[in-house]
């Protein structure tokens, strides 16, 4: 049986500088894995090359044992969805029908559906942003603006889910809600890959770490693995300090 997700020796140059160096890692349904690295080392590039929006110099990317480019870009869209780092705040569309718009994978005709309406209702009620349905993108915070543009994502009911930066803009509880929300994806038999800075947040939530540095990919481990090593932490800031809550959770100080 083949992996849902393969990345195999993947390496990108730009004017002749290497974005990324020989990148390989399996994702697999029931994984929410947290894609790591400072700023630079290549996370956003590697998330579009998986999302089969770049290409890569050399190596591949498999979905089902199937390089993308084998795939139909119709059925592609319907088994990996994608929220990029950022999206243009100017859109003159409706909440909701920015949300709708992650069902367009699945249509039949050029109408939604009475399902279209009821999927996207639901996608806004779990990051609570059906109560501004009706208001134009523009005029939402940009918190706000992320809460739609993650329901819209997960409308689409994708087995395969790219976050770059998904909790950016969003207040401490709505992180928190974003991250658990992931988390249950996951769980219900998905495999959701995100990028993001914070580590106590990918600690608390995640299954699994990869860690970008130099254009490469120098850990991937599980956050079991992860809570027992303080050398990982050091590709960030020799500041950090890996410790425990008093309620036995993995905690990074500063020191």
């Amino acid at each position: 049986m083949s992996n849902l997700l393969e990345v195999k020796n993947v390496s990108l140059r730009h004017a002749h500088k290497p974005v990324l160096d020989d990148v390989s890692f399996i994702a697999n349904a029931g994984e929410f894995i947290a894609l790591l690295g400072c700023n630079g080392a290549g996370k956003t590039t590697l998330m579009d090359i998986v999302a089969g929006l770049r290409k890569p110099d050399s190596g591949e990317v498999l979905l089902d044992g199937r390089e993308l480019d084998e795939w139909p870009r119709n059925a592609l869209s319907q088994r990996v969805a994608h929220m990029p780092q950022a999206v243009r705040p100017d859109l003159g569309y409706s909440a909701e029908q920015v949300v709708l718009m992650g069902r367009y994978p699945h249509r039949e005709s050029w109408f939604d559906s009475p399902e279209d309406h009821a999927l996207a209702h639901a996608a806004m009620e779990r990051t609570q942003s059906w109560e501004f349905r009706n208001r134009r993108v523009h005029t939402l915070s940009g918190g706000e603006r992320q809460r739609v543009l993650l329901a819209a994502c997960l409308v689409q009911h994708a087995d395969l889910f790219l976050f770059d930066e998904p909790s950016i803009y969003l207040d401490i509880d709505q992180q928190l809600r974003c991250f658990a929300l992931l988390r249950d994806e996951a769980a219900s038999g998905k495999a959701c890959i995100a990028v993001t800075h914070d580590i106590n947040l990918a600690l608390s939530y995640c299954s699994r770490l990869l860690v970008l540095s130099g254009q490469r990919l120098v850990f991937d481990l599980s956050v079991d693995e992860a809570r027992g090593s303080q050398e990982w932490l050091q590709v960030f800031s020799r500041q950090l300090e890996l410790g425990t809550t008093p309620h036995g959770r993995p905690w990074v100080w500063y020191q």
